[in-house]
């Protein structure tokens, strides 16, 4: 099954932030397949991510309303 690195991303930053973790962001990456330069980056643009979420979902709302207003 393919899984998309985003993915992978989010479950390293996942595990390496619970309190009980041994592993290292190294470790985690290398048994998910994935870059920690990858990784890194995707922790450092989660705001523009979130930014363009948000602005999606508003976008969203005005087709809606113009298609129900229809």
């Amino acid at each position: 099954m393919l899984v998309p690195a985003n993915s992978k991303h989010h479950i390293i930053r996942e595990m390496s932030q619970r309190d009980d973790n041994m592993l290292n962001v190294s470790w985690l990456c290398d048994a998910a397949g994935v870059s920690r330069s990858g990784y890194y980056h995707y922790i450092s643009t989660e705001n523009l991510r979130l930014q363009r979420e948000e602005q999606d979902r508003q976008d969203f709302l005005i087709i809606l309303e113009a298609y129900q207003f229809r």
